[in-house]
């Protein structure tokens, strides 16, 4: 059996073209769907029960409204079967072999993680993404794999996705992919992301800083392979980098002590160095200032050493 956790909040004008994308799938027969009810004020009831006649619903509500990290966390805690998949409620998956898909592919590779491609709905605009390593859009994970690493969402509003699967690469997942499209990630206009697109890019920078932080301490803490905590911890320095040189902002250094001390620590077990600086320079330009980026008004070494200061 395959568990789809989906996270509510006042869902009601999304929600039918979400499970109408669930029931359609090759594989509904084989399909536990779980809708955490993230304290709605909205009443989407009819419609869920219109589904229950045709795919296995159970739907549990949270006492309080906590955010998406939570509600993805209660629902796995009423998860129990071999594979998870997450789906927001206000998206939709992209064929009707879209969970079969994956579900073969995680079985014939005897991997942790399946992943395919997502398609970026954003106002007429259409992006499709590949071998994605941050959001939740388009995966499968081996339930077993999750529990024997320990790996749980926390309590954040935002990047969730960034701490979850920050944890199953320092836990060294096997992973495998399909450029097979799997999951449409729809525009809507009150979505925690979606709502000012350019102030989310700027505030959201802060969640990543304290999600990658807590996903390199949960590294360290059980004692995830060196190699990939010190990648990790460069990749993400390089990314704080480049936001702040783009906006100044010294809360980024202050955030980024944590960081800095793993990757002091794990600095020597680093190998790859230059891959890494060259992904996070080629992301940084695609989404900055070419001309802040290129002429940074300090380098790379200087920014480290400022971090605790």
């Amino acid at each position: 059996m395959i568990d789809v956790i989906i996270p509510a909040y006042n869902a009601h004008s999304t929600i039918e073209r979400t499970l109408f994308s669930i029931c359609y799938q090759t594989m509904s027969d084989k399909l536990n769907v779980i809708i955490v009810n993230d304290c709605s004020v909205d009443n989407y009831q009819q419609i869920v029960n219109f589904f229950s006649m045709y795919i296995n619903i159970k739907e549990v509500t949270l006492d309080v409204n906590s955010g998406p990290g939570i509600a993805r966390e209660r629902g796995l805690q009423e998860s129990h079967s071999d594979f998870v998949v997450f789906i927001d409620a206000d998206d939709t998956f992209a064929s009707p072999k879209a969970i079969e898909t994956l579900y073969n592919l995680i079985n014939k590779n005897e991997a942790d993680v399946a992943i395919g491609a997502f398609v970026e709905c954003l106002k007429g605009a259409y992006y499709s993404h590949y071998s994605d390593l941050i959001w939740l859009h388009g995966k499968m994970y081996r339930r077993s794999f999750l529990d024997e690493n320990n790996i749980h969402f926390n309590d954040s509003r935002a990047n969730e996705d960034n701490f979850f699967n920050s944890c199953i690469i320092l836990s060294d997942a096997k992973m495998t992919f399909t450029e097979d499209p799997i999951y449409i990630w729809n525009y809507t206009e009150n979505s925690i992301t979606r709502k000012n697109n350019k102030e989310y890019n700027y505030t959201g920078i802060f969640g990543y800083i304290d999600n990658m932080s807590k996903s390199l301490i949960f590294g360290v803490e059980n004692n995830k392979n060196r190699t990939l905590i010190g990648n990790r911890s460069l990749s993400v320095l390089y990314a704080v980098y480049y936001y702040y040189i783009g906006y100044k902002d010294k809360k980024f250094i202050e955030m980024s002590k944590d960081i800095k001390r793993i990757y002091l620590d794990y600095k020597n077990d680093i190998n790859d160095a230059e891959g890494i600086k060259k992904n996070q320079y080629e992301y940084a330009l695609d989404n900055g200032n070419p001309d802040v980026i290129n002429n940074p008004s300090i380098s790379f070494e200087e920014f480290i050493e400022r971090i605790g200061e």
